[in-house]
């Protein structure tokens, strides 16, 4: 019974990336010269009063010329159609998988618990905002309601049981936006992963290289240790076309000590105590 995340971290933690790239004239140029010439534009301008220089700061600055997290969303989804599939219509998805913890395992119904992070990759030219002057080449943006205005490739598990999102303590949705239109957004759950929406022919679903990472060094279950683990593709035929399937196949393997101890030595026990048992309504 595979658990469905979203987190709002690209690699695990509540860190933002931070690749602000500062613009600008440099102060101390115009101290070491006092007979610079002024730029077009300059940040600094020099007031000449007596012998003493003052410097005011010019209010459009190159500083706050460049655009904001806040201005560059704004300007992205004002024109923008999250019905239109990027890439003239055919875009290739990469997903990478990240396993957190194996819950559980119950082999009488065939049902375990997963916890994982399901990382996409695609290009959308409708969010590139290099030419917008930003003051950072990539944002992170509120997950859940900007997913919602822009496109996805609407991917989900189709062998799942049941499904939520982690909501500790509110909706963990992690989306970045880079600056040449680059996407970047986070899922956590057998995993058979394809786009619900799109068929091949509209979104190509792919792994990435070394798609599947383990994050703890040992998952050991009380009963079972996962020994192995790979990432294969598939297509699947469904009535309204071949879809991508991506499959993970995670390999478990018995601890027999566990499964002698809980079956062996009880079933064991059970039939000594029924011998004394036996043997003493004999005796009397």
């Amino acid at each position: 019974m595979p658990r469905f995340y979203l987190f709002i971290l690209l690699f695990l933690s509540f860190r933002k990336a931070k690749s602000q790239l500062y613009q600008g004239s440099n102060f101390s140029n115009w101290l070491d010269n006092e007979d610079a010439e002024e730029d077009d534009e300059p940040l600094f301008r020099p007031k000449r009063e007596g012998q003493y220089h003052e410097y005011e700061i010019d209010t459009f600055s190159r500083q706050q010329k460049c655009a904001d997290d806040a201005v560059i969303l704004e300007t992205l989804l004002q024109n923008y159609d999250k019905l239109r599939i990027p890439g003239g219509g055919n875009v290739e998805v990469s997903v990478e998988l990240w396993v957190q913890e194996v819950s559980k395992i119950i082999e009488i119904t065939s049902e375990f618990e997963l916890d994982v992070y399901i990382t996409e990759w695609w290009r959308d030219d409708g969010l590139a905002f290099a030419h917008l002057n930003p003051c950072k080449q990539n944002i992170s943006v509120d997950g859940p309601k900007v997913l919602q205005k822009i496109w996805n490739s609407g991917a989900c598990f189709v062998n799942t049981k049941q499904a939520s999102v982690h909501h500790s303590p509110f909706a963990n949705v992690f989306l970045q936006i880079y600056s040449d239109g680059k996407v970047s957004h986070n899922y956590s759950c057998m995993l058979f992963y394809e786009s619900f929406n799109h068929n091949t022919a509209q979104v190509n679903m792919i792994w990435k290289q070394d798609p599947i990472l383990i994050l703890k060094e040992n998952i050991t279950l009380p009963d079972y240790v996962l020994v192995d683990y790979k990432a294969s593709t598939v297509k699947r035929l469904y009535p309204p076309g071949i879809f991508n399937e991506l499959v993970a196949t995670f390999t478990f393997q018995r601890l027999y000590g566990f499964y002698i101890l809980q079956v062996y030595s009880l079933s064991a026990l059970y039939v000594l105590i029924s011998w004394v048992k036996s043997f003493k309504m004999q005796y009397s």
